[in-house]
């Protein structure tokens, strides 16, 4: 028995599947078997897939005949169906990896006595090769022990990193004795369940803080880069995942995280989907949020952290005021309005979360244009930033002041008003909203 059976899934990827390969080939854990299930490719990535094996007995390949229904999830599935490691991972056939990734979970897992272990990874874009951090990345803060065990309140935690599969480790013998397996349907992001479904049944895991798998974004035919109502069929996981739930008698512990997740997907979600889709959105999201008393949204929207806009957004649904959803959606700038967005996130996100936005931004416009890089060294040189960069600094600057102005204004009136003698003859005002 193999310490950890590696699962490459792939399709059409044939620029990049050699690549991946031998990040895994050169993994220093050596006793591994790695079975690459390729969804039945129509390029070259099957016959770069028998070539790489013929020469790495350790490598098996799993050829489908035609492209599944199920997308990844079927390859996956028929990679776990023939692994015999004593620990499952998987690698996207268009990634790579570090070399000890594998050598270093299964330490950090084995010697936890874990079930799990879950490492950062870092994400490529794939026309600049520019690497950054991913979403959840500030999440890692949070995290100051080798390991955890997993109770509802650290299972919440964990089931707020991102869902994907290839930045863990399984032990196998978890996922055979608990039938866990990635659902098959017409749907994308089939991780999401997985995910929910290994981390409810585990009992413990373990963390590695450092980044040790590479996630190529921004790449032609990649479902992140899908911008249409296909996208709307990850909320079919809510039913999946509700379900499961009630199935094993846990569904009142972790509704609200659940809902949660929804949120989180709407949240993202509506930001991409263009005006003439935004009624379909609704119509998609609105039977999950019929489910659910206007009381557990509010806690789901707290648990969250959940800004203002996303808040409105979602009590619209929850209240089915499909009017008062399409107004909150109205009026999103074009993403590549950089003043428009800085206003925007000022408005609707609050200072923090736009200075922190701002940060990153500025962060990858230094590491990616070498003039700026020289800026920042020299501070003196003659180097000149171009005006979009210029402008949108000090777009972003002026409408921090002014949303700190009237914050303070609006902070200045509610003392006032908290100090005025009420007068009992007089009903208060109520305020609508702004």
């Amino acid at each position: 028995m193999p310490t950890a059976s590696i699962i490459v899934t792939s399709y059409n990827i044939e620029p990049y599947i050699e690549e991946c390969l031998e990040s895994v080939a050169a993994q220093s854990l050596q006793d591994i078997e790695v079975l690459v299930v390729d969804d039945g490719s129509s390029d070259g990535t099957p016959d770069k897939i028998r070539e790489f094996a013929s020469r790495d007995s350790r490598f098996v390949p799993v050829l489908l005949g035609e492209n599944s229904p199920g997308g990844v999830a079927t390859a996956a599935n028929a990679g776990l169906e023939r692994a015999t490691g004593r620990w499952v991972g998987f690698v996207d056939g268009d990634d790579f990896v570090e070399r000890d990734m594998f050598e270093r979970l299964v330490q950090a897992a084995e010697s936890e006595g874990a079930e799990l272990a879950m490492c950062k990874y870092a994400e490529v874009d794939d026309a600049s090769g520019q690497r950054s951090e991913p979403a959840d990345a500030h999440r890692w803060a949070a995290l100051d022990r080798a390991s955890y065990d997993l109770d509802p309140t650290t299972r919440q935690q964990f089931l707020r990193f991102i869902a994907v599969p290839w930045r863990k480790l399984y032990r196998r013998t978890l996922l055979e004795q608990n039938a866990i397996r990635f659902p098959v349907g017409d749907y994308f992001y089939e991780d999401n369940p997985f995910h929910w479904f290994a981390l409810v049944s585990a009992r413990s895991i373990a963390v590695v803080p450092t980044v040790l798998a590479y996630h190529r974004v921004a790449r032609a035919g990649q479902t992140m880069s899908t911008a249409d109502e296909r996208l709307f069929r990850i909320f079919a996981h809510h039913d999946t995942i509700h379900d499961w739930l009630a199935a094993r008698n846990v569904l009142e512990i972790y509704q609200t995280t659940l809902l949660t997740w929804v949120i989180s997907q709407l949240e993202w979600i509506s930001r991409r989907t263009p005006e003439p889709l935004r009624p379909a959105l609704y119509d998609t999201v609105r039977p999950i949020f019929g489910h659910y008393p206007v009381g557990t949204v509010q806690r789901a929207l707290t648990e969250g952290s959940k800004g203002e806009q996303t808040r409105r957004l979602t009590l619209a649904v929850a209240k089915d005021n499909r009017a008062g959803f399409l107004k909150v959606l109205s009026g999103r700038p074009a993403t590549d309005n950089k003043v428009l967005v800085g206003w925007h996130h000022l408005r609707y996100s609050g200072v923090r979360e736009t200075a922190s936005m701002t940060r990153k931004y500025a962060q990858n416009r230094l590491e990616a244009n070498p003039r700026l890089q020289t800026v920042a060294r020299l501070g003196g040189s003659k180097a000149r930033v171009d005006h979009a960069d210029l402008f949108f600094g000090l777009a972003v600057l002026q409408q921090q002041v002014a949303c700190l102005q009237e914050q303070v204004a609006r902070l200045a009136e509610a003392q006032d008003a908290a100090a005025a003698p009420v007068n009992p003859a007089v009903a208060p005002e109520v305020a609508g909203p702004r």
